[in-house]
């Protein structure tokens, strides 16, 4: 296996994504440094405390946590990463590499392109949990799941290359696409799902008193990941909403189609309806499930 191609990595952002990272270089026997940006010494307190007898080396200096690092990932919500990446690009070294976890690319990557060029590489792994904090990451997070990295037009190698062979140490899968084509297929897969678990919750917060008891798996199932940081998903909705939009159209004209099956005569319809489903979903490669 080839060394690491990292020796000092700081991660802003120790939550579930960030610390999973933190971990994953840890079980992976990373020799190199790991530092952790943190808000507060509050959140240090609450990591440290969560961490157990592996302490991660925290701060809550952004400057001194970038002074030396050869890899910087950027794994806060992303309104609040677009705000962080100006003050990054000016304080790490100019051979640094920048990159970041977030569901959205197209205005990150963008950003990112402007201040630091070819060094900042998009990346969004395709894992996750309604779970939140440093707590709820896991040390095999990205073990068997996909990263998708989404480079800039134009760009190649460098940079591009070293994070390639950097998620793939961490036991991930590469796929390569460009931003925008990211965050339409992003909206599908993940954006939308996460609407409709919170407006149908939200849609029964009048009954709830009456339901609670007699919720069953299929309920349970389906609103998973509305138990998700709210403040989070209106973020990446709202910085995707076009591509959202989109989608969220086509599901309220399968929905209108049903709505018509159930108030007509053609009950094999609805049936067929249903099957199309089943089938399609057959295709798809889910992401690996931890315990």
């Amino acid at each position: 296996m080839p060394d690491f191609p990292f020796q000092r990595v700081t991660i802003v952002g120790l939550g579930l994504m960030g610390g999973s990272i933190a971990k994953a270089l840890r079980a992976a026997n990373f020799g190199g440094k790991v530092c952790g940006v943190v808000a507060d010494k509050e959140e240090a307190g609450r990591i440290r405390k969560a961490s157990g007898k592996w302490q991660v080396k925290l701060s809550h200096a952004l400057a001194s946590a970038l002074k030396d690092a050869d890899l910087i990932i950027l794994a806060t919500p992303p309104q609040v990463l677009m705000v962080q990446l100006p003050e990054v690009a000016r304080l790490v070294s100019p051979t640094a590499v920048v990159s970041d976890v977030a569901s959205i690319k197209a205005p990150i990557a963008q950003l990112g392109a402007q201040l630091l060029g070819d060094r900042f590489v998009a990346a969004h792994p395709l894992v996750g949990s309604e779970k939140t904090g440093f707590g709820a990451a896991r040390k095999r997070l990205y073990q068997g799941a996909r990263v998708v990295l989404t480079p800039s037009p134009g760009q190649a190698g460098g940079s591009l290359e070293v994070m390639r062979t950097f998620w793939q140490m961490l036991g991930a899968t590469i796929v390569q696409m460009t931003p925008e084509a990211h965050d339409y297929a992003l909206a599908a897969t993940s954006h939308v799902p996460h609407l409709l678990a919170f407006a149908y919750m939200a849609g029964l917060e009048g009954q709830a008193d009456v339901l609670q008891q007699l919720a069953g798996g299929g309920l349970r199932d389906f609103s998973r990941i509305a138990a998700s940081d709210p403040r989070l998903w209106a973020d990446i909705l709202w910085e995707n909403r076009a591509a959202v939009r989109q989608h969220l159209s086509m599901v309220q004209g399968t929905l209108g189609a049903a709505e018509r099956m159930l108030a007509g005569n053609d009950a094999q319809a609805l049936s067929d309806l249903l099957g199309r489903g089943q089938s399609c979903r057959r295709q798809f490669q889910f992401p690996p499930v931890h315990s």
